[in-house]
């Protein structure tokens, strides 16, 4: 019975055994007829596919592939293959990414996907020409908006004979017009000094290589008007809708004119791009402005619960002085005052020192840290000196106060305190003391100053102008007569102006250290951290200036930080043009810039390319 049992369940392996090889075969002819239906459709789909190790090495290709190639037997390193790929330098198939490469005139999205058993990585090659040359056409095809100012036209104007003015403003509107119709636009006046601009993205990428010579044009104008024509323009491009092109149009608008007007402001929503600024900022001879200001200042600062003034990092006379201007006025509203400088660079070393007489200002300078403490929704909070959050002494406390007033002389950047609910940026200003001294001149009698305020704005002048050279207009000398009138001390003025006998060595052999570049240009190091760099790195850059045929200088100074740079010019050369594109900024003769986490020489081969690009595209210069 046991062996009959046995035999049928011998019987019964032998069976399932038969079957079981007859299902395995079955089922190796299924995959098999799988493999080969799953390799012809990856033969057939018109996208390129490779796969690879975990080296690049290539392991299987399909023949679109081979065709991208222009081979049919490929073997070895993908990225010796195709060397647009870029995997020996940054191996980004590994991390799965998506690239676009050029190959053979042709574009292609390249998109990296690890296999399931994680033995290597699947390489897609897209063909996306045909879609980038429509997206291409259809940019092509979205107009350009552009606003059109004449700067300081009343005053231009005015200065006309009765008898030509009809003739001066026919001539702009002629010139304006002919520059439209060449390059194939519609122009349309819709006010006496303001035009409407539509072209096309290609009249935009002629008038681009041109760098907007309408600008030049304009100023060769000459009907019997004393004061040079100027153009502001901003260009709106990049976006589908004419509302988003108008914005674009009005925010390049307002940062040309924010940078002293006589320039085109290109902007898409992502960058911008300037062109021209070779000219002087013209002095506003009306003061409406600084009326407004000085009421609007008066109102916010009465309605507040206590006032914050801040200036920038490196707090200097200009910033200091106006501080402590803008503090006086909130004292004498009886409102509890907190002045934030910053004395790390040792500029405010002699100021510091002399307002121990006046504990009545020294016990109101505080730290970003403290009035950062003392900030709230009441609070109203005055600039002094920039325009810029980056460069402020606590850029946090915008997010804490309820007002902020911004005054500033400086050229507007494209980084800007957006939160100010009143702006007074003015340019054509020698310094941000003429501003603020124009604006206690409105208040009057509400507003007494004392020797020391008055001294501080007056020599924060001084330091600006450059002992009124530079930058100096009619309202330069009535600020600075209002404040001899109202007490400043020669004195204390000279003391706040005095060095001490380190830094006048330190300043002559940084002197010493200078070279003249392009034969026109002195460029000059400090290449060490020593007490009140600032000062020696301005004053140097002031004194190489002096130089006969010298018409820039740049000053580089160590900081802890990275590399500082101080340019002059005599106005032939735009430094602030120039160290934008080192991301600082200025006045077109006096500007500055930051170059963090680097050092001397790096900074110096900066400054030197930019040089050659400014005087490659400015080649009448030199």
């Amino acid at each position: 019975m046991m062996m009959l049992f046995l035999g049928l369940l011998l019987v019964v392996f032998a069976l399932y055994a038969v079957q079981r090889r007859t299902w395995l075969k079955k089922e190796e002819k299924l995959f098999q007829k799988i493999d080969i239906v799953t390799e012809e459709l990856l033969d057939y789909i018109p996208v390129g596919i490779a796969v690879v190790d975990e080296k690049a090495t290539l392991l299987w290709y399909n023949s679109f592939f081979g065709r991208i190639l222009g081979r049919e037997d490929i073997k070895g390193n993908i990225g010796y293959l195709l060397p647009e790929l870029a995997v020996h330098r940054h191996p980004w198939f590994s991390q799965e990414k998506t690239i676009q490469i050029t190959l053979k005139e042709k574009i292609f999205r390249v998109e990296s996907r690890r296999l399931k058993n994680g033995s290597g990585f699947v390489l897609s090659f897209e063909d996306i020409t045909e879609r980038v040359n429509i997206d291409q056409h259809r940019q092509e095809d979205r107009p350009v908006i552009g606003l059109i100012q004449i700067d300081n036209f009343s005053e231009t104007v005015q200065d006309v004979e009765e008898e030509k003015r009809p003739l001066l403003l026919a001539e702009i509107d002629k010139v304006l017009a002919e520059w439209a119709v060449k390059m194939e636009g519609i122009l349309r006046k819709y006010a006496e000094d303001r035009y409407l601009l539509v072209i096309s993205q290609e009249a935009l990428r002629e008038s681009q290589k041109s760098r907007f010579d309408i600008m030049d044009r304009m100023r060769e104008i000459n009907l019997g008007n004393k004061i040079p024509l100027t153009l502001s323009m901003g260009i709106g491009t990049g976006e589908e809708t004419i509302m988003d092109l108008s914005r674009l149009a009005h925010g390049g608008l307002e940062l040309a004119l924010g940078r002293g007007g006589d320039q085109a402001v290109v902007k898409w929503a992502d960058r911008v791009l300037f062109y021209g600024g070779k000219s002087n900022v013209v002095e506003k001879k009306t003061k409406v402005r600084a009326r407004v200001v000085a009421y609007t200042l008066r109102h916010y600062i009465q309605q507040a619960s206590n006032v914050i003034v801040m200036g920038h990092e490196g707090s200097d006379l200009d910033s200091a002085g106006a501080s402590l201007g803008v503090a006086k006025i909130a004292l004498n509203y009886e409102k509890q005052v907190h002045v934030v400088l910053d004395n790390s660079s040792g500029t405010l070393d002699r100021l510091l020192e002399i307002m121990e007489d006046y504990p009545e200002y020294t016990r109101r300078i505080f730290s970003g840290r403290e009035a950062l403490q003392a900030a709230n929704k009441d609070t109203l909070l005055v600039i002094c000196d920039t325009h810029k959050p980056s460069l402020l002494i606590e850029p946090a406390v915008l997010g804490k106060v309820g007002r902020t007033i911004l005054i500033d002389h400086h050229r507007r950047a494209e980084e800007f305190i957006n939160e100010a609910q009143l702006v007074y940026v003015e340019p054509y200003a020698s310094s941000t003391c003429e501003l603020v001294t124009e604006i206690l001149q409105y208040l009057g009698e509400e507003v007494t100053l004392d020797s020391l305020v008055a001294s501080v704005l007056l020599a924060g002048i001084v330091v600006d102008t450059k002992n009124f050279i530079f930058q100096t207009g009619v309202r330069t000398f009535e600020a600075a007569g209002f404040l001899r009138r109202a007490g400043a001390e020669a004195h204390l003025i000279r003391k706040l102006l005095q060095d001490d006998f380190d830094t006048v060595l330190e300043r002559a052999r940084v002197i010493q250290s200078s070279e003249i570049l392009y034969g026109r240009i002195a460029v000059a190091i400090l290449d060490r951290i020593v007490p009140h760099h600032t000062i020696i790195a301005a004053q140097t850059a002031d004194i190489l200036l002096s130089i006969e045929n010298i018409k820039a200088s740049f000053v580089l100074y160590a900081v802890p930080e990275g590399v500082h740079i101080s340019g002059r010019s005599s106005g032939e050369i735009n430094v602030q043009v120039l160290l934008e594109r080192l991301g600082g900024g200025g006045h077109l003769t006096v500007a500055g810039a930051q170059l963090k986490g680097i050092g001397i020489p790096e900074a110096k081969e900066k400054l030197n390319t930019v040089l050659k690009e400014y005087l490659e595209e400015n080649s009448g210069v030199i």
